[in-house]
């Protein structure tokens, strides 16, 4: 697969995802896995609720939006919401990675306008690696098609969940 990489005053620019989920051990795993999986390729900006990430996107700029779906005071659905509805970060691909929910939660986040579902069930070296190649997908259907996306998921209910 070919790594996206933007080119900008002859510097190569990485994929710049905001991760959010109420869990630090996920994130943190999450953020070893990708950058095993990613190399320099990703630069992962990760915080502990949606609150804290609509903060972020006011003054911040990211490719991909990475969020769990089971969080305190907001939901992952909840943050979706929020995301589509502003018109800055309207148009940034949303991915929610969890492991909790189902066919019902990834049928909702798709038709709210979420580009990718998948699962924390599994191995997480396996599950991180579909999410990167999801990440990429996504941004480089961005950059190819102008912002027209197709949705992803990736759920196995017959896994046991890591979350």
């Amino acid at each position: 697969m070919v790594n996206r990489l933007l080119v900008r005053y002859g510097s190569a620019m990485p994929i710049r995802i905001l991760h959010v989920d109420d869990e630090p051990a996920h994130l943190e795993i999450t953020r070893i896995y990708l950058k095993k999986e990613a190399k320099d390729d990703f630069v992962i900006v990760s915080v502990l609720s949606a609150k804290k990430a609509l903060k972020k996107l006011e003054y911040d700029d990211f490719d991909v939006i990475v969020s769990d779906y089971k969080m305190p005071a907001m939901n992952g659905i909840e943050f979706l919401d929020a995301v589509k509805r502003n018109g800055k970060s309207a148009n940034i691909p949303f991915i929610i990675f969890t492991g909790v929910g189902g066919p019902d939660v990834a049928e909702k986040a798709l038709n709210m306008g979420a580009e990718g579902y998948v699962t924390k069930r599994g191995c997480p070296a396996t599950q991180c690696s579909l999410l990167a190649q999801v990440i990429r997908e996504q941004t480089q259907r961005d950059e190819k098609d102008g912002f027209e996306r197709t949705e992803v998921v990736r759920y196995s209910p017959d896994t046991p969940s890591l979350a």
